[in-house]
């Protein structure tokens, strides 16, 4: 019998975490721990999977160190930096469960406010968390943020966007294979990219208010990340007027795909 069993409480069905990493091998072993009790008293299966960006430090080693062969993290690592984009592509597609959720290797969301989510996942759908009760967020990365958003909204949107980048998001199975394949953004616009696919393949998407607390060492460069989000939008746009997202990658045509590593 699961701990989740023993507890008398209500079992929630086998989940699947994708957290994507680089560098953190300071904050990922806490964000673990945070999680790990929290899953086996809520849930009667689940995986958390690592999708590492080839860290030069110990990232990788402190996952698997958490784990303690019990065989509930894995760690999946990329062949070279590859960009969150890739990973959390690759993490959604290789999960085994019928709910995926994608968060954030600082635990900026209490993951607690999973069943908040699960409550309103809507058949073959997604819902996404809205950072609606925030704390410790700088000014300047809210103007960057809002003014990343404004852009968004007027070259890749199709709807309106409460909040495209928060770092919580909870798919069903067939919500990840409708719309993964067809991602080709392997960096941070991997977020804008999802919600125009929501819009274009008619994906039911509900939104749920979420708890957001910013944590210390963002590896976000914000010169880089305004140069090349604003880049990778145009491209987004681009790619749909020449009919790319109607074709979905195979396998083989994904950036990890040229090595793989499964710890």
């Amino acid at each position: 019998m699961t701990d989740a069993q023993q507890s008398g409480r209500e079992v929630l069905p086998p989940l699947s975490i994708v957290i994507p990493t680089y560098k953190e091998e300071r904050r990922l072993p806490q964000t673990l721990q945070e999680i790990l009790g929290y899953l086996d008293q809520r849930f009667s299966a689940y995986e958390i999977l690592v999708v590492d960006d080839d860290s030069p430090d110990r990232t990788q080693a402190a996952a698997l160190a958490l784990d303690g062969g019990r065989g509930v993290i894995r760690v999946l690592t990329q062949p070279g930096r590859l960009g969150k984009g890739a990973a959390v592509r690759r993490g959604c597609l290789e999960a085994r469960y019928d709910r995926v959720l994608f968060m954030d290797a600082d635990h900026a969301t209490p993951i607690e406010e999973v069943e908040l989510m699960l409550a309103q996942l809507p058949e073959g759908g997604v819902t996404v968390g809205v950072r609606t009760y925030q704390e410790n967020e700088p000014k300047w990365r809210r103007i960057v943020g809002l003014c990343a958003q404004l852009l968004a909204h007027l070259v890749v949107f199709q709807k309106p966007v409460i909040d495209s980048q928060c770092g919580f998001k909870l798919f069903t199975a067939l919500a990840v294979q409708r719309v993964f394949p067809y991602c080709r953004v392997n960096g941070g616009m991997i977020d804008v990219e999802l919600f125009f696919l929501f819009h274009k393949f008619s994906v039911p998407c509900r939104y749920q208010p979420v708890h957001w607390d910013n944590k210390d060492g963002s590896k976000v460069s914000v010169i880089r990340s305004v140069i090349f989000d604003t880049l990778d939008m145009f491209k987004i746009r681009g790619r749909d007027l020449v009919g790319l997202y109607g074709r979905p990658l195979n396998e083989k045509q994904q950036p990890w795909s040229r090595t793989r590593t499964v710890a």
